[in-house]
């Protein structure tokens, strides 16, 4: 079960990209310790993963809306698998 808020992250591609990687890194957290699919995992998004490659703020200084623009689709793809699978590999 997983829960991606509109409220954080408003662009549906961002959103489905999201959850499609947590999916991934979910199955192959399974192939490789199949104990786990005994156990029922939820996953909820409560900070908006930051590309690393977009600055933080704008010329003038103020801090840039997250998903203003579309972040490139490699760079949230390996953050978000990094900070799933970290997550998945504490599991008992």
């Amino acid at each position: 079960m997983m829960a991606i808020p509109k409220k954080l992250v408003p662009s549906s591609p961002v959103r489905n990209l999201i959850r499609r990687v947590i999916r991934e890194s979910h199955r192959a957290t399974l192939a490789r310790r199949p104990a786990l699919a005994a156990l029922s995992v939820r996953v909820q998004l409560t900070t908006v993963p930051q590309d690393p490659s977009s600055p933080a703020s704008g010329p003038d200084g103020r801090a840039l809306r997250p998903f203003a623009r579309r972040p490139t689709d490699g760079a949230l793809k390996r953050v978000v698998r990094a900070e799933v699978d970290g997550l998945l590999a504490q599991l008992a």
